[in-house]
């Protein structure tokens, strides 16, 4: 009988973990190869979600997912409905989130059509362009400062495999996102047609270096003491080898 109200006691204790457990949703958008993405499956995908199951795994937290282009990701976490994984930080965005420390460090770089590569030094080389670029999205303050000075026209598209369309029929002149090879090679298996033309694509020699990616939540959410016990996360899951590291951490 004392080893059944044992076993009881520990059940009841188990239950009680999981009732009063945090629940969070997290706005994650589904076509951010390789960081995060929808897959075969409709299932999210990439090492922001391998990062955020490994935080549930950790405790008290149950995370609530929304798949949604970026868009729709950011609007949400503006108005204060959850977190958003992937966000990249500005002056502006800074002054509205809360972040967690960097969790994935993303080559930003530019892509051509075969046959059409520039010299590409600075987003000076742009002018005059037709640039891709996906909805809301930020690729550094020296890329956002040329854009909103209108330095190149942007052709915006929340689909990479739209805007790789656009770029195959020379709609536009270059595709500026985030992934590098890895990146763009899942974009290009994603799409049948796309893959039959992957030798049509051409990643620059010089992108727009490397952008920092975080956990944010809007200040008006109170999170700053949940994104403290989230960067503990970071760094076992980094020491873990569950997401890569970063290597100036």
């Amino acid at each position: 009988m004392r080893y059944l109200i044992k076993n009881w006691g520990l059940i009841l204790l188990l239950c009680s973990s999981m009732l009063y457990a945090e629940e969070v949703t997290i706005f994650f958008n589904d076509d951010y190869r390789p960081v995060s993405y929808k897959n075969a499956q409709g299932k999210p995908a990439g090492p922001a979600y391998d990062l955020l199951k490994y935080h549930e795994g950790r405790g008290n937290t149950k995370f609530v997912f929304e798949l949604s282009n970026w868009k729709r990701a950011y609007e949400m976490a503006l108005r204060g409905k959850g977190g958003v994984i992937g966000l990249s930080k500005t002056k502006k965005r800074m002054a509205l989130f809360d972040y967690s420390e960097p969790f994935y460090l993303i080559p930003i770089d530019v892509i051509v059509k075969k046959g059409n590569e520039f010299t590409f030094n600075s987003t000076a080389d742009l002018k005059g362009k037709v640039v891709g670029v996906t909805n809301d999205a930020s690729y550094g303050n020296e890329f956002n400062a040329a854009m909103e000075n209108k330095v190149f026209e942007v052709d915006i598209n929340y689909s990479i495999a739209v805007r790789l369309k656009k770029l195959l029929y020379d709609r536009i002149d270059c595709i500026v996102t985030g992934g590098g090879e890895n990146g763009l090679l899942m974009a290009l298996k994603s799409d049948p047609f796309l893959y039959q033309k992957r030798d049509q694509f051409v990643i620059l020699k010089h992108g727009l270096g490397a952008d920092p990616l975080y956990l944010g939540f809007h200040k008006k959410m109170k999170m700053q003491h949940f994104l403290l016990d989230f960067n503990k996360s970071i760094k076992e899951a980094m020491d873990k080898e569950v997401i890569p590291k970063i290597s100036n951490r």
